[in-house]
């Protein structure tokens, strides 16, 4: 009998819901807005409208889900299902808030229905290792880019949170850099910042790279420059010791890679098994797929190597 997973991608501006069969492939799917910045309540109350809609439409495919997935940004306790986020500018009002617990309540889940969540660049690298372009490789870094940047170091198919080259939990841009952590540096954030101090013009991440593609000087060196932070940064900390032999980038902020991709490239010029530097378009469905991944395996008590 197949199975099916209902899996949800929580973004900082949407959440996307979608039926997801064992073999990966998704039906069903939905998008909707989110004000991330909302109460509790409100927050709470949109992730269970979007589920309980996700699980009405299992219903009228006369199928029975073996469990739930969400993928969502951290930090998270993501065994018990507690939000730790805080002064993030996003779900800063779920801190504290027993999401799971909340969520089995709303939805009057079974206890023996699985509901687990996972870090989304996890989801994003699992998703990957089993159906996408960088399933091809034995060891991959995936990279998610949007408000921040989120990774996952990826050996055999398995998520690693250990080893050669690999920072705790796998999160590469928190780690100490220049007067804060490398996250400020390369995110959305700072490439809104940089093209402001250029420029004096506070604009958003696509209109700064539509700019880029026109031809504007200060809109490509602030993409040019985030690239370069990010790959002098990686070479000799990760990619080289870990022995990566990809390194796949998702995200909204991947939406415009074209514009990173040569000052990448130049960063990383040499280093010895990098095989391929890759950028997926739709990484949320990469995302749906690996915490379906996730919530599949969980009977083997496999979450992570």
């Amino acid at each position: 009998m197949t199975r099916h997973v209902i899996a949800m991608d929580v973004g900082g501006t949407s959440l996307t819901t979608g039926l997801v069969r064992q073999d990966g492939q998704l039906t069903n799917l939905s998008r909707t807005a989110i004000d991330s910045s909302g109460t509790a309540e409100e927050l709470l109350r949109a992730f269970t409208d979007a589920l309980k809609s996700c699980l009405a439409r299992a219903q009228v495919a006369r199928l029975t889900p073996v469990g739930i997935g969400i993928a969502i940004c951290g930090p998270f306790d993501y065994q018990r299902g507690i939000s730790l986020m805080q002064n993030l500018g996003k779900y800063d009002h779920l801190y504290g808030v027993n999401v799971k617990q909340e969520l089995r309540y709303r939805l009057a889940l079974p206890p023996s229905l699985p509901l687990v969540f996972d870090v989304d660049s996890w989801s994003f690298a699992r998703g990957q290792a089993w159906l996408g372009a960088a399933r091809h490789y034995r060891r991959f870094i995936a990279f998610t880019i949007g408000s921040g940047v989120g990774s996952a170091f990826v050996v055999d198919g398995e998520v690693v949170a250990d080893g050669p080259g690999v920072p705790p939990l796998g999160w590469i841009s928190g780690q100490p850099y220049q007067d804060g952590i490398l996250d400020h540096y390369v995110g959305r954030h700072h490439l809104i910042a940089r093209y402001q101090a250029l420029t004096g013009l506070r604009l958003e991440v696509a209109e700064i790279a539509q700019r880029a593609r026109q031809g504007e000087a200060e809109a490509a060196s602030v993409f040019s420059e985030v690239a370069t932070t990010l790959g002098n940064f990686i070479r000799e900390r990760h990619v080289i010791p870990f022995g990566a032999e990809c390194l796949v980038f998702g995200g909204r902020i991947a939406q415009s890679f074209a514009l990173l991709r040569p000052a990448l490239r130049q960063a990383l010029k040499g280093v010895s098994g990098l095989k391929a530097i890759l950028a997926v378009k739709n990484s949320v469905r990469s995302s749906l797929q690996g915490v379906t991944r996730l919530v599949l395996i969980l009977p083997s008590g496999c979450r992570i190597r």
